[in-house]
């Protein structure tokens, strides 16, 4: 029996590239899709970057509001900016076997979703370049939160919670 394989054993389409150049990640597209995304190439820091991960559920976990009025949510690809009720997103998927899901913070995307090639190496990529970046910036805060053997949390020094200095 010859023929074309089933969808679950064909390759996965690429529909784009994403890695690191120098401290941004860049994500390129490929083909058609940047005809259809108006957008070839996004560009943002890897400061920004929270969580990276690969996730074949992303249309599951990342909600874009009135396009998502399907019984099962969604057509066969997403192309595109949308926005949703977590904020905006950035979309190249096909059936999203091999997408990567990258969530920002301070940038107007919240979410870059994207479907590459090798989806594991390019998580491993960002994620490692994000942690160095993090490391190197400058007032870098620890994520950890103290613990009660630590002593008593720091007050802000800005707005109410800031010490009376007597001058008022």
């Amino acid at each position: 029996m010859s023929g074309p394989p089933s969808g679950s054993r064909r390759a996965p389409m690429i529909w784009g590239q994403c890695g690191v150049e120098g401290d941004q990640v860049v994500v390129y597209l490929r083909g058609w899709r940047r005809v259809v995304a108006t957008r070839g190439t996004i560009r943002f820091p890897l400061s920004s970057v929270v969580r990276i991960e690969h996730d074949p559920l992303a249309r599951a976990h990342v909600r874009i509001g009135l396009h998502q009025w399907r019984k099962h949510g969604q057509g066969v690809w997403r192309i595109g900016t949308y926005h949703g009720l977590d904020g905006w997103s950035f979309w190249s998927v096909g059936l999203g076997r091999n997408a990567v899901l990258i969530e920002c913070a301070g940038e107007r995307l919240r979410y870059v979703v994207i479907e590459v090639a090798d989806a594991e190496a390019t998580v491993r990529e960002i994620d490692v370049a994000a942690a160095k970046v993090t490391r190197l910036l400058p007032g870098a805060v620890d994520t950890n939160p103290p613990t009660r053997s630590q002593g008593p949390a720091k007050r802000s020094s800005r707005g109410r919670d800031a010490p009376s200095t007597g001058e008022d």
